[in-house]
């Protein structure tokens, strides 16, 4: 009888080597998201540019710990979506693949945050 092995499950798989991109487009959701509802909604009465630019560093920092997370940690981030695998081999090169996933992930984040002091927050959706 041919013995079982452990398989991750397909959904976890694809959690831990899409983490980087997956939250980076929750990055871009809430940053660009939010700063069109502000502007927009506070354009009647002025929109407080100050109160943008802190939510948008904010939760840039907090994309940014996220995935520096995912990218120092692999082990930890793995066992936290109960993805495992039996052969070693499989585990070096998902490791790998989540690991520069995340780094392309933390570097467009990093563009995408930097940028609100660089152009007016409101200035394009006046």
């Amino acid at each position: 009888m041919k013995e079982s092995t452990k398989e991750a499950p397909i959904a976890s798989a694809i959690f831990f080597l899409l983490t980087g991109p997956i939250l980076w487009a929750g990055h871009f959701l809430l940053v660009y998201g939010v700063q069109s509802v502000v502007c927009v909604v506070g354009s009647g009465a002025g929109a407080p540019p100050d109160l943008i630019q802190t939510s948008i560093v904010v939760v840039t920092l907090g994309a940014i710990l996220l995935l520096c997370f995912a990218l120092f940690f692999p082990g930890r981030l793995a066992h936290v979506l109960r993805y495992e695998t039996a052969d070693p081999h499989n585990r070096i090169f998902s490791i790998r693949v989540e690991r520069l996933l995340s780094l392309l992930s933390l570097i467009g984040v990093i563009w995408s945050g930097t940028s609100v002091f660089l152009i007016d927050v409101c200035g394009l959706l006046r």
